[in-house]
């Protein structure tokens, strides 16, 4: 597949459900030098709309077999600095031959919509590794801020440390409208 082809890719949006929990342990398991217990995928049931994996679909339309493509997955936190709560990103990743097509783009833009229809949810964040410029390019478009050097947070990889991004997601958040997605009945 060409990367004007993985451009104009439609996908389904679809909920952390049982059905779809292994495709995500999958992904996470090809992208992330982490493994993830069953405590991480409860964190993400439980953030709702917020955890979402993302599926291109084929030419043939809705009933086309669909293969996963990428997936975010978050968590919410009572925030003790504030009244609130905020959402912790813990992956958003992309399958290598599925990049370039806005997939992870339009993951993030859906979890921070989700999240800021919340009044309570005040802020997002994230840890980022300190050499991975392309991601810290890539949250600074969406309007994510360098925070502090969080010194040895990866225990098994290198650089070991970690920056915090944030982004706040009160008046200074507008929902994005998201184009080329359709959503399981359970992932809007």
């Amino acid at each position: 597949m060409s990367r004007r082809d993985v451009a104009r890719a439609p996908v389904r949006f679809a909920a952390l459900t049982d059905a779809t929990e292994r495709d995500l342990r999958a992904l996470n398991a090809v992208l992330f030098p982490v493994r993830y217990g069953d405590a991480f995928y409860d964190d993400c049931r439980r953030a709702g709309g917020c955890t979402q994996l993302a599926y291109a679909v084929g030419d043939a339309g809705a009933s086309a077999t669909t293969t996963l493509a990428g997936a975010i997955a978050c968590r919410l936190e009572m925030n003790a600095a504030s009244d609130g709560a905020r959402l912790y990103i813990m992956t958003l990743g992309v399958y290598a031959g599925r990049r370039g097509g806005k997939i992870g783009s339009r993951l993030l833009t859906h979890a921070l919509n989700v999240a800021s229809r919340d009044a309570f949810v005040k802020e997002a964040y994230l840890h980022v590794q300190t050499n991975n410029f392309q991601a810290f390019e890539f949250y600074e478009r969406f309007g994510f801020e360098k925070g502090e050097v969080v010194k040895n947070y990866y225990k098994r990889i290198e650089p070991p440390d970690a920056v915090i991004l944030r982004r706040d997601l009160g008046a200074s958040w507008t929902e994005r409208e998201l184009e080329g997605v359709t959503f399981d009945e359970d992932a809007a």
